[in-house]
This record gives C-alpha cells, sequence and structure tokens, in this order.
C-alpha cells in the first residue's frame, strides 16, 4: 500500500508532538514513497518510506548515521548534516523522519576551486572526528591492510585488460610495495563524498548529506575526489589547508588520495570490460593515456616511491616503442 503525503505527515506528527508543519510537497521516487516539508520553526525535514529492498538497504544504512550524528557530534561539524528525528514502522511499512540541511550542491559550481578553503576544513572535521563516538557495529570498520588489498586487487583486474599503459602500472605497482604508504590510523570518513553530497552557500560548504558509506577507514578514501577534480597546485594548497586543521603522523596521506584518484580510472576501465560496453573502455583508455601523460617527468604528482624500471608503454592495445622514463628524485607532497 502507498503511504500518500498525507499519511507520512500525519505520522510524523502523532511520532513528534511538538512537531508543527507549515507546508509539504510530494518528493516520492520509484524507491521511496516520501514528503518533504517545511517547519514552523523554519526547518526542512523528510519523511520516507523505502518501496524496494535496496531502499530499504539504503535508508537503514542513512538512519544508522543519523543516530550517530546526535547533538554533541554535530557542534564538532562547521556544516549541517542530515540527522534522524524519529523512525518506526505503520503497516509494517518502514518511515524515517530526517530534519535535513541546505545549500547548492558543489558539482553544479562552474569553478569548485573557490571553496578550496572551507571544503579542506570541513573534510579535515570529519576526520577529526574522535573514533570513540562509533560502537560496534554501527557503521563498518577497515585497516590500513584492507585498503593496500583493495587496491591490489583493482591493479590486477585492470592489470588483466591489457589495456593500462605499463609505466602506470609499473608506478602502481612501487605504490604497492611501498611500505611506508601504508602505515596510517583509520578514521570517521564520509565514504562517498563526491561533490554531489557537499553542500555550499557561496564559497562555504554549508552542508554534507548522502552519509550511507559512512565508515571508519582510510581517509584517502574522502580526499581522492579532489586530486581527481583539482590540479596539482590546487590539492597542495587544499592539503596545506586540510593539514592546519589537521594536524597527523599521516605523511603520505596526499600520495595515498593521488593514488586512489589515479586507481578510480582503473575502476572505470574494469567497468568497462565486465560491462561489455565498448565505449566506456575506449574512455577509460583515453583517460589512462592522459593520466600517463600528466604524471610523467612531473615531480608534483609523484607518490613517494620511484616507479620499477620501466617496461613498454602500452596504449590500449597497439604497443608503442620502449621508453625510458626519466624522473627526478620523488619529493614528498606537501601536507
Amino acid at each position: 500500500m502507498a503511504l500518500s503525503p498525507i499519511m507520512l505527515t500525519a505520522w510524523a506528527v502523532a511520532e513528534i508532538p511538538s512537531l508543527e508543519i507549515d507546508g509539504y510537497r510530494d518528493s516520492s521516487t520509484a524507491e521511496f514513497d516520501r514528503v518533504t516539508c517545511r517547519t514552523a520553526d523554519d526547518r526542512v525535514i523528510s519523511i520516507s518510506s523505502p518501496l524496494t529492498a535496496p531502499a530499504a538497504d539504503l535508508q537503514n544504512a542513512e538512519h544508522r548515521v543519523g543516530q550517530l550524528l546526535g547533538a554533541g557530534v554535530r557542534e564538532r561539524l562547521p556544516f549541517g548534516v542530515p540527522h534522524t528525528l524519529a523512525a518506526g514502522t505503520h503497516d509494517s511499512r518502514r518511515i524515517v523522519v530526517t530534519e535535513e540541511t541546505s545549500g547548492t550542491p558543489l558539482s553544479s559550481l562552474k569553478d569548485a576551486r573557490v571553496t578550496i578553503p572551507s571544503l579542506a576544513s570541513a573534510i579535515a572535521a570529519i576526520h577529526s572526528l574522535p573514533a570513540s563516538i562509533v560502537t560496534r557495529n554501527i557503521i563498518p570498520a577497515t585497516t590500513s591492510l584492507d585498503s593496500l588489498r583493495d587496491a591490489a586487487g583493482i591493479i590486477d583486474r585492470a592489470h588483466q585488460t591489457t589495456k593500462v599503459p605499463s609505466a602506470l602500472l609499473d608506478r602502481w605497482d612501487a605504490a604497492i610495495e611501498d611500505a611506508g604508504m601504508w602505515q596510517f590510523t583509520p578514521t570517521i570518513t564520509h565514504g562517498n563524498l563526491d561533490f554531489d553530497a557537499v553542500l555550499v552557500d557561496g564559497a562555504t560548504v554549508s552542508g554534507v548529506i548522502n552519509w550511507a558509506g559512512a565508515r571508519v577507514a582510510d581517509p584517502a578514501d574522502d580526499l581522492w575526489r579532489v586530486f581527481a577534480r583539482f590540479g596539482a597546485d590546487d590539492a597542495a594548497e587544499f592539503m596545506n589547508i586540510y593539514a592546519n586543521e589537521r594536524p597527523t603522523n599521516d605523511r603520505r596521506l596526499a600520495h595515498r588520495a593521488r593514488f586512489a584518484s589515479e586507481l578510480d580510472v582503473a575502476r572505470w576501465l574494469i567497468h568497462g570490460t565486465d560491462s561489455n560496453d565498448d565505449g566506456i573502455v575506449a574512455d577509460a583508455v583515453v583517460m589512462l593515456n592522459d593520466l600517463l601523460a600528466a604524471v610523467t617527468d612531473n615531480s608534483a604528482t609523484d607518490l613517494g616511491a620511484p616507479p620499477k624500471s620501466p617496461t613498454t608503454l602500452v596504449f590500449g592495445e597497439n604497443p608503442a616503442p620502449t621508453a625510458t622514463v626519466q624522473r627526478e628524485e620523488p619529493t614528498t607532497e606537501p601536507l
């Protein structure tokens, strides 16, 4: 049975007697019965009930994090986050009431660089949350060894496609074998911090949404998109601000973030191969060749360890003549 906006609103008011609704609009999708409301005290809340099993899993994950982001945690963050106000069932249908946060998606800005100071401070604040606020099984937790194994698995799958330039494989293998790269303490991470999940007001981060992927993990998991979207100089500026906001002994964080941004291109190649989509594969090959050109002889993009001895460069399926890549001594990524 579908739950109408009136039914959802009535349920929420019954669960939260202090809630006064001034207006609402139906925001239902194929996955959710949902209504978005404006309250008398000028807050925005959503009341939703999942219609599919994947939607229910997503709602459960966001609800767990919504409970985690209590008032004490939110006070530590310089931006707004969605959080759960009430949860229950109606006629065996799960319903969650969430207070939303406002802003414009960062992805919609023509020049996201204007937000670098605020974005660096915002992500540093997330990673500075004490892991002690996470009790067992609220959100997943991974180790540095898990991160290493995941990266190695991606490289292995990418190698099997035979479409990755061998100089990139050498570069990535050197990063995997660099023990210092993987010595870090996992932190609370957002887990899916693309620029759609970051809300801004002008040049200031006003909110962060879509927390279903939150976990205790490598902070580079949140930072690699910065390296994917910004040039080396802008990424260095970002990391300098981040480091000032969150002093850490993790001296290789920037290297891992850049490494992860490169492996995301490999993931795109793997996706195209697995789905037999020649268009995606061709796009990924172009991106890999562009990446190779960007990092070759560019000390600003070093991963902290010299690659193995260069071998034949393979562009797509066509081998190029053997090329020796001369590299300067690696420099430490500014933190």
